[in-house]
């Protein structure tokens, strides 16, 4: 949290805001974020792929393994192994997401899913859905900090109680801070 501020600040996966930070150099703009929760909130936004020094574009990678410890394979070339990066970037960012009031991961990703990141086993067969490597390491780290993903948000039910959720982890925030 920001001294001073007078918005809570979440953190947000950076394509959902629209920036060109993807895999293949796009975006995956969220309309229900940018037009209903930019009313709300002040952003932090958040590219762990880039983060951990992979380029824009770049091989799109994919969760392979046991479902306790996944791997960040390359699809195209599965020598391509990224999950170090990704967990040491992670354990990075933990200082900074102290002063965030939630966290909004995109879906299906790698790095940010939050449970529906297909796992594939050695042959590539789809075997299980699981949480990305980064979001897995900042929800374990950091369990009171409210989480959600861009589809969880276009239920209006879920979206309400986490914009609460949000304002009561910002106000213990400032609590704490006086």
């Amino acid at each position: 949290m920001a001294p001073g501020s007078k918005r809570p600040l979440v953190a947000i996966s950076s394509c959902l805001l629209g920036e060109n930070v993807r895999y293949d150099g796009g975006h995956k703009r969220d309309p229900c974020i940018a037009q209903y929760l930019s009313a709300h909130v002040d952003w932090k936004p958040v590219c762990p792929e880039v983060g951990a020094g992979l380029g824009v574009p770049r091989p799109a990678l994919q969760l392979v393994g046991a479902e306790d410890r996944p791997a960040a394979l390359g699809v195209e070339n599965s020598s391509l192994e990224v999950s170090a990066a990704l967990l040491e970037y992670a354990q990075r960012m933990l200082p900074e997401l102290q002063a965030v009031s939630g966290y909004i991961f995109k879906s299906r990703s790698p790095s940010c899913g939050l449970a529906d990141t297909p796992l594939f086993d050695s042959e590539g067969h789809r075997q299980a859905l699981t949480a990305g490597l980064y979001a897995r390491v900042i929800v374990a780290t950091l369990p009171g900090l409210p989480v959600i993903d861009e589809q969880q948000l276009r239920d209006a039910g879920r979206r309400t109680r986490f914009l609460q959720q949000v304002q009561a982890c910002w106000q213990q925030q400032k609590n704490a801070g006086s």
